[in-house]
C-alpha cells in the first residue's frame, strides 16, 4: 500500500462532541496534580506448605477442611521465573519466618496474591479458592491501592456491595466517563495515535474512507477523524461491529449522535451495524480501489470499561489481513491490556505481570486525583477498571492466548511507521518530564507506547 504525506491533523480534544452527546460544558479538565504516592514493595520468606497455611487464613481451621497431603509445594516454577513482577516479588518457601501472624497488611496480601499465582500454576485449585476467601478477609473496597485491586480479583460478581457500588455510579455514567476520558490520557493518547496514523495513510486519490470499527464504544474517537474529512470533501463511512455484549439501543444512540456531529461540519456521515460475518461477506463483495479502509480495533483500554474475547479480537484482524491483501487500507491496533500471553512460559509470570500492569493503573489513577474526591475516583474504578480485574477471565485470557498465537497477528503486513510529530504531540499530551507518565516508540517504529514509571499501559500499532 502506498503512504502519502500528510493531508491535515486531527484537532483535540473534541469537546463539542462530548457537548452533544453529554450535556455538559465545554471546558476543559486539565490533569490534577498532587504528591507522589510512596511505593513500598517488600519480600519475605516461608518454611514450606505448613507455614503457607499458618500465615494464609487468621482462622487456621479453614485449612483443616482441606488435606495437606493432597498438595506438593514447589517454589522451583517461582526461582525460574525470571520476568516475574517486579511490583509483587516472590515469596520463596526456602526459609523461616517466627512473625508472620505480624505482617503488615500490604505485604500480606502481596504475599496471598503470589501464593495463589503459584497455587494457579501447579493446578492447586482447592488451595487457590482458600488463598481468594483469605484476601477477601483481609481487603477492603476503601483500602490501599493493592487491597483493592486483591478484593475485586477474587469478588464474587453477585456481591451485593460491588453491585450497590455499580449501580450507584452508572446513575452518573456519562459525566463519569467524559471526566474520566478528559483527566486520564489512556483512551485519548491510543485514539490520538491511530487517528493520525489513519489521515496520514489516506491516499490523495481516493473519494471515499470506509473506517470498520471492532468496539465503537462511545464513539469518542471518531469525532476528529469526521471533522478532518469534511474539511477535504470526501465520504465517509463508519461501521460498528455487533458483538455479543452490545445492546442495540446503545449503537442507535452513538449512530445519532456521531451524524449530528458530522452534520455540523457539512458531512454526510453514513454510520452503520453488522455482525463479524457480514463483514466479511461484504467486504468480499466490494470492489477493489473504490474506498480507503480503515480497520480500527481498540481493545481494553481502560475507559471502555470491558474486554474482549481475545478470539472475536483475531476473528476480526485476520478478516481485516485478508480484505486489505487486494484493497487499499490501513490497521490501527490499540492494547489496553497486558495479555502477550507468549511471553510467558506460564500462568505464574502472567498472573504477576497483569497484577503489575494494574496496579500501575490504580495509582496512577490515584496520582491523578485529589484524595477529597476519593468517592468520585471509586466511582470511575468500578466503571472503568474493576470489569479487567477478575481472576476467572484472567485465566481465561491466559488460556485463549495461549491458543490464539499472539505474535502471529499481524504475520504478513506491513508497520506503518508512526511519525515523530506525532510523537511529539503526545509527549505533550502526557506532560512528559512533569509528570510520571512516558511515550517510548517500538523498535519497529509503527508502534508507540503510553507507560505509567516504565510500566506499559497502552500500546497502539498501525500495519497494511
Amino acid at each position: 500500500m502506498m503512504q502519502s504525506e500528510p493531508m491535515f491533523q486531527a484537532s483535540w480534544p473534541v469537546h463539542s462532541y462530548f457537548d452533544s452527546t453529554l450535556g455538559q460544558d465545554g471546558q476543559n479538565i486539565d490533569f490534577f496534580t498532587s504528591e507522589e504516592h510512596h511505593e513500598v514493595y517488600s519480600s519475605i520468606t516461608m518454611n514450606g506448605f505448613d507455614d503457607i497455611c499458618r500465615w494464609l487464613c487468621d482462622d487456621v481451621q479453614e485449612m483443616e477442611e482441606i488435606p495437606t497431603d493432597s498438595f506438593e509445594w514447589s517454589p522451583s516454577m517461582s526461582m525460574n521465573s525470571s520476568d516475574a513482577c517486579t511490583y509483587v516479588p516472590y515469596v520463596t518457601a526456602s526459609s523461616v519466618v517466627d512473625d508472620v501472624m505480624e505482617i503488615d497488611s500490604h505485604t500480606g496480601i502481596q504475599n496471598l496474591l503470589t501464593a495463589y499465582a503459584e497455587a494457579m500454576s501447579l493446578g492447586q485449585k482447592e488451595l487457590a479458592k482458600v488463598i481468594q476467601k483469605c484476601v477477601c478477609q483481609r481487603a477492603s473496597p476503601v483500602g490501599p491501592v493493592l487491597e483493592r485491586l486483591a478484593l475485586n480479583l477474587f469478588q464474587n460478581d453477585e456481591n451485593q456491595e460491588k453491585d450497590y457500588i455499580v449501580q450507584e455510579s452508572l446513575r452518573n455514567f456519562k459525566t463519569t466517563f467524559r471526566a474520566f476520558y478528559e483527566i486520564f490520557p489512556y483512551g485519548r493518547f491510543a485514539h490520538f495515535t491511530a487517528n493520525s496514523a489513519i489521515l496520514e495513510s489516506i491516499p490523495t486519490h481516493v473519494a471515499s474512507i470506509h473506517i470498520v470499527d471492532f468496539d465503537l464504544c462511545e464513539g469518542s474517537q471518531w469525532p476528529p477523524i469526521i471533522e478532518a474529512i469534511a474539511r477535504i470533501k470526501k465520504t465517509l463511512i463508519i461501521t460498528s461491529i455487533k458483538l455479543d455484549q452490545d445492546p442495540e439501543s446503545h449503537f442507535e444512540q452513538k449512530r445519532w449522535h456521531l451524524c449530528n456531529f458530522a452534520r455540523s461540519f457539512g458531512l454526510n456521515l453514513k454510520v452503520q451495524e453488522m455482525d463479524m460475518s457480514q463483514m466479511g461477506k461484504e467486504m468480499d463483495e466490494r470492489i477493489p480501489g473504490s474506498e480507503f479502509l480503515v480497520f480500527n480495533c481498540m481493545v481494553g483500554l481502560p475507559h471502555m470499561g470491558r474486554t474482549r474475547k481475545t478470539t472475536q479480537v483475531m476473528d476480526f484482524l485476520n478478516i481485516a489481513k485478508w480484505v486489505l491483501a487486494k484493497n487499499e487500507g490501513v490497521i490501527t491496533f490499540g492494547d489496553g491490556e497486558e495479555e502477550r500471553t507468549e511471553n510467558y512460559t506460564d500462568f505464574f509470570s502472567f498472573f504477576n505481570k497483569n497484577l503489575a500492569h494494574y496496579i500501575a493503573l490504580y495509582e496512577s489513577m490515584e496520582w491523578g486525583f485529589p484524595r477529597y474526591l476519593n468517592e468520585g475516583r471509586m466511582a470511575m474504578e468500578s466503571l472503568f477498571v474493576w470489569p479487567f480485574i477478575n481472576s476467572k477471565s484472567w485465566l481465561q485470557k491466559w488460556e485463549e492466548g495461549r491458543e490464539s498465537m499472539d505474535s502471529q497477528k499481524f504475520l504478513g503486513l506491513k508497520g506503518v511507521e508512526l511519525g515523530k510529530e506525532s510523537w511529539n504531540e503526545q509527549r505533550e499530551l502526557v506532560k512528559e518530564g512533569e509528570t510520571p507518565y512516558g511515550i517510548v516508540i517500538g523498535e519497529t517504529g509503527n508502534e508507540i507506547v503510553l507507560e505509567w514509571k516504565g510500566i506499559p499501559m497502552v500500546r497502539v500499532s498501525a500495519w497494511m
